[in-house]
C-alpha cells in the first residue's frame, strides 16, 4: 500500500502523496456530514468505538497480507503506548465530547489551531525547524480559517460552550503531540505497521468508553444508512486516512503534513454548499481562497529535518 507513494528508484514521489493527501482532506471533510447522520441511531462513542474496532481487523489483515509479522522491541512500546493513548483514544474520546458540548464553528476554529501546535511541538523537541515561509504559510492560512467560520455564522461567544471549547483544544493538542511524537518511529517502521499497532494499543481506551452506549443501542432499528456510514467511516476516514497521514509525515515531516489540515474546513463548506443547499457567501469564498494560498506556501516550503 505504502509503495503507491514511492518512486520507482524507492524515492517518496511528491505528487502522489500531495494528491493522497487532498483525497484525505476530502474525506475528512465529508465524514462530519456523514456520521453525524448516523448519530441519532448510534450514540457517538458507540458509533466511535465499532468504527475503530473495525478499522483494527483490517488494518490488522493488511498489515499480514502486505507486510508479514516483525518483532518490536520492548524498548519502544511504552512510546508506542502512548501514541496510541493521544492520536487514538485521547483525540477521538476528546473530540466527540467536545463537539456536544460546543457549535460547530467553534469547534472548526479550534481544530484549525493543529498546524500551527505541530510547528510549536516540532521545534520544542528539535525534530524539525520551520523557515519563517512555513510560519507565514501556517499563519495566513489560519487567517483564512478564521474568514471561513466567520462568514458561515459560526463565530460567537456564548458561556455555555466554554467547556467544549476546552475539550476540543485538548484534542488538537493530543492530535500535534501524536503527529509530532511519531517521526522516531517512522524511521523504525512503516506508516501502515505504526498505525495499526498505536491503533491497537489505544483500542480498549476507546472500547471502554463505548460500552455504555452500546448497551443502550436498538439493534434491529438500525438502519443501512447508518451501517453504510460506519463502514465509511472505518474504512476511509480511519485506515485510508490515518495510512496517508503517516506516510507523509515519514516523507515530509510533521508541520507539513499538518498545514493540509486547514483544508478541511474549505471541504466541509463546500460540501454542505453542494450537497445541503447551505449558502455559500463572499467572505467564505475569500477565506477559502487565503487557506489555499497559505497551505501552498506551507506545503512548498523546505524544513530541516534535524535528526533525518
Amino acid at each position: 500500500m505504502v509503495g503507491l507513494f514511492l518512486t520507482p528508484t524507492g524515492m517518496p514521489c511528491q505528487r502522489r502523496i500531495n494528491a493522497a493527501m487532498l483525497m484525505l482532506v476530502t474525506i475528512w471533510g465529508l465524514n462530519f456530514p456523514i456520521v453525524k447522520g448516523a448519530f441519532a441511531e448510534l450514540p457517538p462513542f458507540a458509533f466511535n468505538g465499532l468504527r475503530f474496532a473495525g478499522a483494527a481487523v483490517l488494518l490488522l489483515a493488511a498489515l499480514r497480507r502486505l507486510e508479514g509479522p516483525q518483532r518490536i522491541p520492548p524498548s519502544d512500546l511504552p512510546g508506542l503506548a502512548l501514541l496510541g493513548l493521544l492520536g487514538h483514544a485521547g483525540y477521538q474520546t476528546l473530540f466527540m465530547a467536545g463537539l456536544a458540548r460546543t457549535t460547530a464553528g467553534h469547534s472548526s476554529l479550534i481544530l484549525a489551531l493543529v498546524p500551527l501546535f505541530v510547528g510549536v511541538l516540532g521545534v520544542a523537541v528539535g525534530l524539525e525547524r520551520p523557515s519563517p515561509r512555513m510560519w507565514a504559510g501556517l499563519v495566513i492560512a489560519l487567517g483564512g480559517v478564521i474568514a471561513l467560520v466567520a462568514g458561515s455564522g459560526g463565530l460567537s461567544i456564548e458561556g455555555g460552550s466554554v467547556g467544549g471549547d476546552l475539550l476540543t483544544l485538548a484534542a488538537s493538542l493530543c492530535w500535534a503531540a501524536y503527529t509530532v511524537l511519531s517521526r522516531p518511529y517512522l524511521r523504525k517502521m512503516s506508516a501502515l505497521r505504526l498505525t495499526t499497532v498505536t491503533l491497537i494499543l489505544g483500542l480498549p481506551v476507546i472500547l471502554a468508553s463505548a460500552i455504555p452506549g452500546l448497551l443502550r443501542v436498538d439493534w434491529p432499528a438500525v438502519s443501512l444508512r447508518a451501517w453504510a456510514a460506519l463502514s465509511f467511516s472505518a474504512v476511509f476516514a480511519v485506515v485510508i486516512s490515518y495510512v496517508i497521514w503517516y506516510t507523509s509525515v515519514q516523507a515530509f515531516g510533521s508541520a507539513r503534513t499538518a498545514a493540509f489540515s486547514y483544508l478541511i474546513p474549505v471541504v466541509a463548506l463546500i460540501s454542505a454548499w453542494a450537497l445541503l443547499g447551505e449558502p455559500l457567501g463572499a467572505l467564505q469564498v475569500l477565506g477559502g481562497s487565503v487557506v489555499l494560498f497559505g497551505v501552498w506556501i506551507a506545503r512548498r516550503e523546505v524544513i530541516a529535518d534535524v535528526r533525518r
